[in-house]
């Protein structure tokens, strides 16, 4: 998989990194934006590699990422997992933050106690 990283604070500002999806997904090359102040954060690079290896997988991951809600959701269900999987956090304390970002980042037209549930049942080993 090719990716390339850069760092920038050109980003909206929700957004500690971004994954920008290749006009073609089989020999297009990923483009990765972390705020510099990230740099070192091995979990959100990681989160952004996953979204890389999304759209690798799956020919219509653009168009799907576009129209569809739930499957923008199962994606960022994905890279949140393997993020915290990365910080070594492995219970609903510690990943709290995630389901206020599903609720406020992404307009899911979730509330926050779904999210939260979400988290608790999707991200957090049982």
């Amino acid at each position: 998989m090719k990716y390339k990283i850069e760092y920038s604070d050109n980003l909206p500002k929700e957004y500690g990194g971004y994954c920008y999806f290749p006009l073609v997904p089989v020999i297009g090359t990923c483009r990765i934006v972390i705020r510099p102040k990230y740099r070192g954060d091995i979990g959100l690079h990681e989160h952004e590699l996953v979204h890389c290896r999304q759209y690798r997988r799956n020919f219509l991951h653009g168009l799907l990422w576009a129209i569809s809600k739930k499957y923008r959701l199962k994606c960022e269900i994905e890279a949140y997992k393997e993020q915290l999987k990365n910080y070594g956090c492995m219970t609903i304390d510690c990943a709290k933050w995630v389901a206020r970002a599903l609720y406020e980042k992404y307009d899911f037209d979730i509330t926050y106690n779904e999210a939260l549930q979400i988290v608790k049942t999707a991200l957090i080993p049982h």
